[in-house]
């Protein structure tokens, strides 16, 4: 835990829609997530949030990475561990909120337990965390989602 970390995270919500997820929580959630999981030659890091429907994010998506369809969280990542530089953006994790919406409801969960999950999977992206390489690397971002998850919601 970098508990002298300094977080500046912006949320931006293109959505609109929104009643449950309520943005003073979020960035203080993002703080909690973002000390815990950055090493301790951070000194500053920054993190963008971006609340969009299943349009925008399509649009994103094809303009950004080449697919022609939405999905449910997209990050940017503009961290590195090397250099160590104790200045640093994180990037920006997009979140759908058309399709959080859907899939908590197909899942059986509220719309703010699947949103946490679908931002703590983005940090966990623009971190390095990979669960598309191999199975280890899926299990040990399960178990980081998990934690961070935990952070969230055993208060």
């Amino acid at each position: 835990m970098n508990s002298s970390l300094i977080v500046l995270s912006h949320l931006n919500d293109q959505w609109g829609g929104n009643t449950e997820i309520k943005s003073e929580l979020v960035l203080k959630n993002s703080e909690l997530i973002l000390k815990f999981l950055s090493p301790s030659f951070l000194q500053s890091l920054e993190l963008s949030i971006l609340l969009v429907n299943d349009e925008l994010m399509q649009e994103i998506n094809l303009e950004r990475r080449g697919y022609d369809k939405t999905t449910d969280v997209l990050s940017f990542p503009l961290y590195s561990d090397f250099p160590p530089i104790p200045f640093q953006i994180l990037g920006e994790v997009v979140i759908s909120m058309d399709t959080c919406r859907r899939q908590a409801k197909e899942i059986g969960h509220s719309i703010i337990d699947e949103f946490y999950r679908l931002l703590v999977h983005g940090i966990l992206h623009l971190f390095g965390y990979d669960h598309e390489t191999n199975e280890e690397d899926a299990i040990q971002m399960r178990k980081k989602e998990d934690e961070c998850l935990e952070l969230v919601f055993e208060r």
